[in-house]
């Protein structure tokens, strides 16, 4: 289930920035500390970001039903696909407990996510097929420019509101911004749109709405300052 990574899955709220484009490295001081995660720490990892996704709403459209599913088993694979291809930032306490996660990508055009989606298209398993929708979804609307693509990104349950969304945010855009590099995601509810607002980022063009009365996913765009 690797192309789960690629469905821009999280959007949750990780408390309110002071300043939105600081780098993260001032949440140090609230026992925060965000840094790239290494292939290395696949076995810590997975069980974080199955966590942290649970309760995710393009998660629970394609998985409707969780029962009997170890989801740190489930997402091993997609997890170890993203460490070896993507970046992984993780946002973590000093005692090593991971609170939030997030996967970022340099992304010329929509061209990966159309292959990722043609892939498994023809499926049978059906959480592969409502994969392969909504990546096919989501291409439709991407940007056909180059960009920075947060794909997913997700706090740990016991750890929201703790500012380590936030975190994760400010210290990638920070080297977006240094780079030139504009940004894009979509957001899986109004609240996370909101957060991601206060970042910089724009809604842009309509809301890709997955079947089913699924959630409705909105594009957002940040240009660098």
């Amino acid at each position: 289930m690797t192309k789960l990574l690629e469905t821009g899955m999280v959007r949750r709220n990780a408390g309110e920035p002071e300043h939105p484009y600081d780098t993260g490295a001032d949440m140090i001081a609230k026992g925060l500390l965000v840094r790239a995660a290494e292939p290395s720490e696949l076995d810590r990892i997975a069980p974080a970001y199955a966590a942290a996704f649970a309760d995710e709403a393009v998660v629970g459209w394609v998985l409707p039903d969780t029962t009997g599913v170890d989801l740190a088993e489930f997402f091993h694979p997609s997890v170890d696909s993203a460490l070896h291809e993507e970046e992984v930032l993780v946002a973590e306490h000093l005692d090593g407990a991971i609170a939030g996660l997030s996967i970022w990508s340099e992304t010329m055009s929509a061209a990966r996510l159309r292959s990722a989606a043609a892939e498994i298209a023809n499926a049978t398993e059906p959480a592969l097929q409502r994969t392969a929708t909504v990546l096919g979804l989501i291409a439709e609307h991407h940007p056909e420019e180059p960009h920075l693509y947060l794909s997913a990104m997700a706090v740990v349950p016991e750890f929201r509101g703790s500012g380590a969304g936030t975190a994760m945010l400010r210290h990638r855009l920070a080297m977006a911004d240094a780079d030139g590099r504009p940004a894009y995601l979509e957001a899986s509810t109004q609240r996370s749109t909101r957060l991601y607002a206060r970042h910089g980022f724009r809604p842009v063009g309509t809301p890709i709405e997955l079947p089913g009365n699924g959630p409705r996913l909105q594009p957002m765009w940040r240009d660098p300052v």
